[in-house]
C-alpha cells in the first residue's frame, strides 16, 4: 500500500468522497460506499479500495491518503469525526432466502432503517427486502444499523418482486387494525409500512395483519420498536 498525502479541501479525492457521502446517485454509479470510523471499517468484510486517515496505520487498502484534520471534518457526516474514513464496494444485491424474513415498505428515516436491520440481523431474520425505501448505504442507516448493513442479505426491489417473494411464504403485515394474538407459522416474512402511513393498500389484502397491545393512550409506535417488538415475538414463537 502506498500512502499519498492530501492537504487541499479542493482535492479529487476529497471532492470524491464528499459525493460518496452525500448523493445516492453518485454512489450507485460508482459501485462504492463511504465509511465513517474505525470501528466500522475494521468490520467491513471486504477489500478496502481507498483509506483516509490523519496518520499512518496498519489497515489495509488499495489505496491510502494521509490529511490533516479539516479534510477529515469537510467529508465527513458527524460533528466530531473520528480520523477514519474508507471507500468500499456497495454490496451485491443478495438472493433472499431462510425461513425469516423482513420487508421494509417507505421507510424514509435512516435511523429506523438502520435500526430495523440491525434488530433484524440480532433477532435471527435471514433477509430483509426494501421496497421504495431510504438508502441503506447513506451514512445516517449505517451508523444506525452498527455493520449489519454487511451482514444481512438486502435486496431493494419493485412491489412485483415483493408479491413474488411473499407468494412463497406465510405473510404477516404490521398494521394498527391487526389481530394481538397470532400465530406465526414459518417460513414467514413481515411486512412492516412507512413511519407515517403504515404498509401500502395494496399490501393489505396479501396477508395477515398483526399488531402489539397498547396503552389505549398510546397512539402509534416508532416502526422501528414496533418491527423489534413483532420479531421478538416471532422469534419466540419459531
Amino acid at each position: 500500500m502506498v500512502t499519498k498525502e492530501v492537504k487541499s479541501l479542493q482535492h479529487p479525492i476529497v471532492k470524491h468522497f464528499v459525493k460518496l457521502r452525500k448523493e445516492r446517485r453518485y454512489r450507485e454509479e460508482k459501485g462504492f460506499l463511504l465509511l465513517e470510523g474505525k470501528k466500522m471499517i475494521l468490520e467491513f468484510p471486504g477489500e478496502i479500495e481507498t483509506l483516509i486517515t490523519t496518520e499512518e496505520t496498519s489497515i489495509p487498502a488499495k489505496n491510502h491518503y494521509v490529511v490533516p484534520p479539516e479534510v477529515i471534518k469537510k467529508i465527513a457526516d458527524t460533528s466530531s469525526p473520528e480520523p477514519y474514513l474508507a471507500e468500499v464496494p456497495l454490496p451485491p444485491p443478495a438472493l433472499l432466502e431462510g425461513k425469516r424474513l423482513v420487508a421494509l415498505d417507505r421507510i424514509s428515516d435512516p435511523g429506523n432503517l438502520g435500526t430495523l436491520l440491525r434488530t433484524a440481523l440480532a433477532l435471527g431474520f435471514e433477509g430483509a427486502f426494501l421496497l421504495s425505501c431510504t438508502d441503506p448505504f447513506s451514512s445516517k442507516a449505517l451508523r444506525a444499523a452498527k455493520g449489519a448493513t454487511f451482514h444481512l442479505p438486502i435486496w431493494q426491489g419493485s412491489e412485483e418482486e415483493l408479491l413474488t417473494l411473499m407468494g412463497k411464504r406465510n405473510v404477516y403485515i404490521a398494521d394498527a387494525q391487526g389481530g394481538e394474538d397470532v400465530a406465526f407459522k414459518a417460513p414467514l416474512i413481515l411486512v412492516l409500512g412507512s413511519e407515517a402511513h403504515g404498509p401500502s393498500p395494496s399490501l393489505k389484502g396479501k396477508g395477515t395483519l398483526v399488531s402489539i397491545p397498547m396503552n389505549g393512550k398510546a397512539e402509534s409506535l416508532n416502526v422501528a420498536v414496533a418491527g423489534g417488538i413483532l420479531m421478538h415475538k416471532i422469534g419466540g414463537a419459531l
